[in-house]
């Protein structure tokens, strides 16, 4: 008797290998399976000496998260790697093998580090050398497959740790400046004359804009370093173009925050100094991002149409076992 289609298509799915067990599964067999059980402890035992260690610098972290409003994203950052770890589990198991030697490479690097900082009182050492340790620990307990799978959640977290004084400086002060030239030439042709001293902004009537180092635009560059990094890795798209969307951090910042400083300028010359302070400001901040986040939408638009003319999609943004 002649097959039916149905009966070809039941015959086939019965021929297909079972599905790899989820990974968020696991969690609930850990503690009846001898073997996950004791993997699992050998992970909550190595990430609790890590946090005993680098304890100096889990609390800098919480520190600066919650007192310098350039690094207050820091708080999510944890949470979004947590998201691409997930995410990078959902591929199915990784395979157990040859991670010691590099799983012990980092961890001695990472303990280096730690001893450096103690000689030499620079927390930004320890805060790279505890993500070095976490990399260890995951090549040491899941070996160098699981490393090449979560390697990107593990780097994620680089946009969560401060940048030191001197070199955060060394950045804002020349983007300062910057902005403050271009929001002059940008007023000045738009026919509201402003002479610019160094930071310092003079309207008409006397009226003086001092551009901060919290005008600066260090919090939107970093703030779109991250997430252009997110949007690079999750894309289905060719290097270059993930490259270029992650390059288009810096000139989307740039560009938000001289728009920002233009417009507190016209609200001081036009409205009232009083609304270019406190509350408005803040929202002039918010509508920024929100002009930053358009720009950021319109340049992967305008990659995509070249990605269209250049060829078909390749899929090599998903994280490989």
């Amino acid at each position: 008797m002649a097959t039916t289609p149905l009966a070809t298509v039941c015959v086939a799915s019965s021929s297909v290998a079972p599905k790899p067990e989820d990974p968020r599964a696991l969690l609930s067999t850990a503690f009846t399976d001898p073997e996950k059980r004791k993997r699992l402890l050998g992970w909550l035992f190595c990430l609790g000496v890590l946090g005993l260690i680098f304890g100096v610098n889990l609390k800098h972290f919480v520190h600066a998260w919650s007192t310098d409003e350039n690094y207050s994203h820091g708080f999510l950052v944890p949470l979004i790697s947590l998201y691409f770890a997930n995410q990078a589990a959902l591929l199915g198991p990784v395979k157990l093998r040859g991670g010691t030697i590099l799983g012990v490479a980092l961890l001695g690097l990472s303990l280096f580090g730690r001893l450096v900082m103690v000689l030499i009182p620079i927390p930004f050492l320890g805060d790279l050398a505890f993500l070095i340790g976490v990399a260890g620990i995951c090549a040491l307990l899941a070996g160098t497959d699981a490393l090449r799978r979560y390697w990107f959640a593990i780097f994620f977290l680089i946009f969560m740790v401060p940048l030191p004084i001197a070199l955060y400086t060394r950045i804002a002060s020349p983007l300062q400046l910057l902005a403050s030239q271009l929001a002059t030439v940008f007023m000045n042709a738009t026919g509201v004359p402003v002479l610019c001293e160094g930071n310092m902004m003079t309207l008409p009537g006397d009226i003086q804009m001092f551009v901060a180092e919290a005008c600066s635009g260090m919090r939107q560059l970093t703030g779109f370093l991250a997430l252009t990094a997110a949007v690079a890795y999750l894309a289905s798209r060719p290097w270059w173009y993930r490259l270029a969307v992650v390059a288009s951090a810096i000139p989307i910042a740039l560009t938000a925050n001289v728009a920002r400083v233009i417009l507190t300028g016209y609200v001081m010359y036009f409205v009232d100094p009083q609304y270019a302070s406190g509350t408005y400001h803040t929202l002039e901040g918010l509508l920024m991002m929100g002009f930053g986040l358009s720009l950021l939408r319109g340049g992967c638009w305008v990659l995509d149409q070249i990605c269209a003319m250049t060829g078909p999609t390749i899929p090599s943004a998903e994280p490989t076992s």
